[in-house]
């Protein structure tokens, strides 16, 4: 009886003691920050009493974050630094092809330019043939005697190659059937002039397909193809003609 009398005793003095804290001491550990209260019950024992909080946690939390700043605001810079590259050699890129193709342009036209000063006739030129036809004979025999001749181009072609022979007249557009001048497709666009006369379609013909340096003005050469090829037409259109 006394021995249940002294343990209900040893019961009601720990239920009636009283715990005083004492002041938070903080810690810093690696890796986190440790919050550390100390119980003391009024024996002055402290060993069941110790409470430890680590908030290791939001230190790597917060250490996190900042970390994360850092690198978005170097992605963002090193973004922004490759977008400016990239841009600034678009614009490099557009500019220099804008130059190209303006000196490429630039240059087609002074081709143009010195290649229609060579087929087309020069000032004060009086040709030796007549486009109105009533062409000497000899003259027309040798004009096409020339017109199958390969050896005036440099690439083994004749008149006659494109245009054909013995009175099959092909290669030629539909306005071959208008008298000289007339418009030919290919003096217009590669030498911008929108028609030509006889001996001017041989010189374009001469620089063009056979590409070879055009005939001498006023040689028996151009002379006579140039008669010849009025006749051509004028067969080409159905008309009257002398071959």
């Amino acid at each position: 009886m006394s021995h249940d009398n002294d343990k209900r005793h040893r019961l009601l003095g720990r239920l009636s003691r009283q715990l005083a804290c004492t002041a938070p001491v903080l810690v810093l550990a690696a890796g986190g920050v440790s919050l550390q209260v100390t119980m003391e019950d009024e024996s002055g024992d402290t060993g069941p009493g110790t409470l430890s909080l680590f908030l290791s946690s939001a230190h790597a939390e917060a250490q996190g974050e900042a970390e994360g700043e850092a690198q978005g605001e170097a992605e963002g810079e090193a973004e922004g630094e490759a977008e400016g590259g990239a841009e600034g050699e678009a614009e490099s890129e557009a500019e220099t092809e804008g130059e190209g193709e303006a000196e490429a342009e630039g240059e087609a036209e002074e081709v143009k330019a010195d290649s229609s000063e060579a087929v087309k006739r020069p000032d004060g030129y009086t040709p030796a043939y007549s486009e109105d036809g009533a062409n000497d004979a000899g003259l027309l025999a040798q004009g096409e005697a020339l017109y199958h001749d390969s050896s005036l181009s440099s690439n083994g072609l004749a008149c006659a190659s494109c245009h054909g022979s013995d009175g099959e007249d092909t290669g030629y557009q539909a306005t071959f059937e208008q008298p000289f001048p007339h418009r030919v497709a290919m003096a217009d666009s590669r030498f911008g002039m929108p028609e030509v006369h006889a001996d001017e379609m041989v010189q374009v013909c001469m620089v063009a397909p056979m590409e070879a340096e055009p005939l001498a003005w006023g040689s028996d050469a151009l002379t006579s193809l140039s008669a010849y090829m009025v006749e051509v037409q004028r067969r080409f259109a159905g008309e009257s003609h002398d071959l």
